[in-house]
């Protein structure tokens, strides 16, 4: 005969009062603590976990066992374990790590506290639950979404699951802001609040590479030869070098890095740390300056619509900003002048010769 009993963890409530272990009768829902099983089966002694915190899985579990039932497939634990083994073999960079090993954890506690234990378990209903317990807005969530696809992909091609059940999971509607560059006066109004040369450089550094704020906040000593910054972006990979105004060149070899960095606040080069830093700083300079919106991204817009309205090519401005050509077309059409020059054309194919109209007072 089996029966069911809860193991109370050290942190929990129970245990802090003395009590081991509970009974039928009072542990069905009082807390979290693991499910466990004991008792002769087959002739055979048996006690151990179930891997379940819910009361009805492991009544499930107990049946199961009794009839003869094995049961199968990878647990929720193990294979999530698996997966962050693998990113980390893949050598992921820190920032995209971090991401998926919150999201393993968060899917852990999730499949525990709602008595999942298999990973064949997680349906697609299930996983839009776990989705409704994200407070991200849309599109941080639809990012998270894609994160939580390559787990359930890698669950497919090691073979745990047939189908991606988080592939089914639609993405949340996201409002695209338009890329709306600085104009000359605001840009005036941002570098005249500026509190020393380190911030001028700063600003002018994301106004003249088109720099992301990480990439530029982690600008080192290395990084500068006489006027042209050349770096690998953080983001994408992509070499990126660029000439910079002689000026700004000159305000940089005047600074004194910090450790060989122009741009490090305080001891931490964490380029999540420091790029927050340089970002909370941008809101205030914006805010002291009345420029709005205030992200630390419209310098990147800046400097692209300013390549494409004089001229410079899709390629080029991909080069540039170390983007491909597809981005820089998806997000900058309307700045591109070859393409606002042959639509001006065609709108003035559509005008006849003698119009007819006449101005009438």
């Amino acid at each position: 005969m089996l029966t069911l009993y809860r193991r109370h963890l050290a942190k929990c409530g129970h245990a802090k009062s003395g009590k081991k272990r509970g009974t039928v009768a009072d542990e069905k829902t009082s807390c979290k603590c693991p499910i466990w099983i004991q008792g002769t089966h087959d002739g055979k002694a048996m006690r151990k976990s179930l891997d379940v915190t819910s009361w009805a899985k492991g009544e499930k579990l107990k049946r199961e066992i009794e009839d003869g039932v094995k049961p199968e497939g990878i647990k929720v634990a193990d294979a999530l374990d698996m997966f962050i083994a693998d990113c980390k073999a893949r050598n992921l960079n820190r920032s995209t790590f971090g991401k998926y090993d919150r999201l393993a954890k968060a899917l852990k506690r999730f499949a525990d506290d709602h008595g999942y234990r298999l990973i064949a378990e997680l349906s697609t209903d299930i996983l839009r639950k776990f989705r409704e317990t994200w407070t991200l807005a849309p599109r941080t969530a639809g990012k998270q979404l894609e994160h939580l696809r390559q787990i359930f992909k890698f669950a497919v091609e090691s073979g745990w699951l047939t189908v991606n059940p988080a592939k089914a999971i639609k993405v949340p509607k996201v409002r695209v802001n338009p890329r709306v560059p600085f104009s000359d006066e605001d840009l005036e109004k941002l570098l005249s609040k500026s509190k020393d040369d380190r911030e001028l450089a700063f600003l002018l550094t994301l106004r003249h590479t088109g720099l992301r704020i990480g990439d530029a906040s982690l600008l080192r000593l290395s990084q500068l030869e006489g006027n042209r910054v050349h770096l690998y972006t953080t983001k994408a990979g992509k070499p990126v070098s660029v000439l910079i105004p002689d000026a700004l060149a000159s305000l940089l070899h005047a600074i004194q890095p910090r450790g060989g960095y122009f741009f490090v606040r305080g001891d931490s080069t964490s380029m999540h740390t420091c790029s927050d830093l340089w970002r909370r700083r941008i809101k205030i300079i914006c805010e002291e300056a009345e420029v709005t919106p205030d992200h630390p991204h419209r310098f990147r817009h800046t400097l692209a619509a300013d390549l494409l309205i004089k001229g410079a090519s899709v390629e080029d401005v991909a080069a540039i900003l170390g983007n491909t050509p597809t981005i820089v077309q998806k997000h900058y059409a309307q700045w591109i002048k070859a393409r606002q020059d042959r639509l001006d054309a065609i709108i003035q194919s559509t005008w006849p010769e003698k119009s007819g109209l006449r101005l009438v007072k």
